[in-house]
């Protein structure tokens, strides 16, 4: 059974980050007191029991015994640097920013499957369009989705999970990534396209995706909002090179779509980089 694992916000380089230290996390007043809580009251982890901590933004993981534990602290004991392997791949998701929980159930799925990038877009039809302070908390709450998705999957990383774009900005973004192939996700694809390759699965199959020993593939998916994407926004996303599919004939909810088409794009591109790793 996997261990439990836990991401720390500690920097690089900090003392108590190597084998034989004993690392203190605080229950309250601490960036990682959300681990505290996590690990002693939501798994309600004895001592004794090992788990793994994953250092962000070095990435890098290590395995962990629990020692003591009282209300204010939760001791660490550092064991070993453990050896882990990233993705793979680069996947950049770019999703409409929804009503409700929507959203929020997108990046959850996106980061268990391995999406690598998460950009929430202000498309012309979303609904919802906070501003200001209501645009950061969300983006805020996000993140903390990202975090408990990221440690409930057991990834070595976090997906970069940008701000509340607008969609011209979204555009921008785009053609300065330069990912292998853009495709966007629209419920007409099935419908002015009789070709197979109108389905996400084989338009990627379609790709030339560069080898991993050179550099990782990175693919772009676009999906809009609960009232869809306008013709017009489809016709821009097209003179940036993306391509139009489908998931099939069937009208699909945002969080169903996102989830289906990231978890193809992710299937493909992983099992393109072990054909030409």
């Amino acid at each position: 059974m996997a261990l439990p694992r836990f991401f720390t916000s500690l920097p690089v380089g900090h003392p108590a980050l190597q084998a034989g230290s004993v690392l203190q996390v605080r229950s309250a007043g601490d960036f990682d007191a959300q681990l505290y809580h996590h690990a002693v009251n939501v798994l309600r982890l004895q001592a004794g029991e090992r788990v793994e901590l994953v250092q962000r933004d070095l990435w890098q993981t290590w395995l962990c015994q629990i020692g003591e534990i009282n209300p204010d602290l939760l001791h660490l004991q550092i064991v070993e640097s453990v050896k882990t392997s990233d993705i793979p791949f680069e996947l950049t998701l770019v999703i409409g920013f929804s009503k409700g929980d929507t959203t929020e159930t997108v990046v959850r799925q996106a980061t268990e499957l391995g999406a690598t990038r998460i950009v929430p877009v202000l498309f012309d039809r979303s609904i919802s369009r906070p501003v200001g302070a209501r645009a950061d908390a969300k983006i805020v709450r996000l993140n903390k989705v990202a975090v408990a998705a990221a440690q409930q999957s057991h990834r070595t990383d976090l997906p970069v999970l940008d701000t509340l774009y607008s969609f011209s900005t979204a555009i921008k973004l785009l053609e300065q990534m330069q990912p292998d192939a853009i495709f966007t996700l629209w419920e007409e694809a099935e419908r002015t396209d009789c070709n197979d390759s109108s389905t996400l699965s084989s338009a990627i199959a379609a790709v030339d995706l560069p080898s991993v020993n050179l550099r990782k593939p990175h693919l772009a998916l676009v999906i809009g909002p609960e009232g869809g994407i306008t013709a017009a926004e489809v016709e821009k996303l097209t003179t940036i090179g993306s391509s139009n599919v489908s998931l099939g004939s069937t009208i699909l909810r945002v969080d169903t779509a996102a989830c289906a088409a990231v978890a193809v794009a992710c299937d493909a591109l992983s099992l393109r980089s072990r054909l030409k790793g």
